[in-house]
This record gives C-alpha cells, sequence and structure tokens, in this order.
C-alpha cells in the first residue's frame, strides 16, 4: 500500500509542505522507521542518512527530503529487509528481547509496534490523496 501511496501522489504534492508535514517526509519517516526496528539494536544507527541538512539555512522541502525514486528504491530495500526478518526467525525467536528491550520486552512486540506505526502514517498518507482529489490506494 505504501507503493500505491507513493505512485499516485502527483509530482506537485510531493514536497507540498502544511504544518511542517509533507508527504516526503512522511514516507521517508516511515520508511526510516522500518530500517530502525527491522535492526537488532538502535546503537549506531544512522537517522537522516537520506536528508540534506544545512544549519545555517532555512532549506526548502525539495531540498531537504528524497525523490519518490529515491524512496521508491528505499521502499525496495525494505520490503526485502522485511521479507528476510520474516522469513528467518522462528517461534521461539519472536518472544526474546533483542537490543530494543528498554522500549520494548519482544521481538514480536517490536514488530508490532512498527506495523501499527506504519499503519498510522500510511493512514495520513491516504487521507492527503482523498483530501487532494488524488487516485486513492486499493487495501490489499
Amino acid at each position: 500500500m505504501l507503493r500505491q501511496a507513493i505512485e499516485k501522489v502527483p509530482e506537485n504534492y510531493w514536497f507540498k509542505e502544511k504544518n511542517d508535514w509533507n508527504f516526503a517526509k512522511n514516507v521517508h519517516h516511515i520508511l526510516e522507521t522500518a530500517e530502525y526496528y527491522l535492526g537488532d539494536s538502535p546503537e549506531g544507527f544512522n537517522w537522516g542518512k537520506l536528508l540534506q541538512t544545512e544549519k545555517e539555512n532555512k532549506l526548502s522541502p525539495e531540498d531537504v527530503y528524497p525523490s519518490k525514486k529515491t524512496l521508491l528504491g528505499y521502499l525496495e530495500k525494505m520490503e526485502k529487509r522485511t521479507v528476510v526478518v520474516l522469513q528467518t526467525i522462528t517461534d521461539k525467536e519472536l518472544s526474546l528481547a533483542d537490543g530494543f528491550q528498554k522500549y520494548l520486552p519482544s521481538i514480536f512486540e517490536k514488530l508490532i509496534y512498527l506495523l501499527r506505526h506504519n499503519g498510522h502514517h500510511l493512514g495520513e498518507l491516504t487521507r492527503m490523496l482523498r483530501e487532494w482529489d488524488c487516485e486513492r490506494v486499493k487495501w490489499k
């Protein structure tokens, strides 16, 4: 569904900003958070590696956030990573803690949290597609 949302948003809405929110920022957040929680530990995670930042000047969203093409590539990487994690983890391992135990007591709870997180933000994307009269995402 995330792929559909990315593909259906017109280019002129990709960076459109309202109240410090834009489509590109939200898609990036979903994918970066997926990468973070699909790891074994929060240690050493490089937040914002795809973002352009410059502390001196206020940059436009176009200057800061990645393009649709870049984030579609990131999505592909996260889809593959998700498949590997879900195909290789055992039932027993799901009940174990990993490096996120300070926040989430088991791998199962971490994956459920990630699912809920992504669903929440996907809802924001689909709402904006509706508000902008764009083609809707099909639920599947």
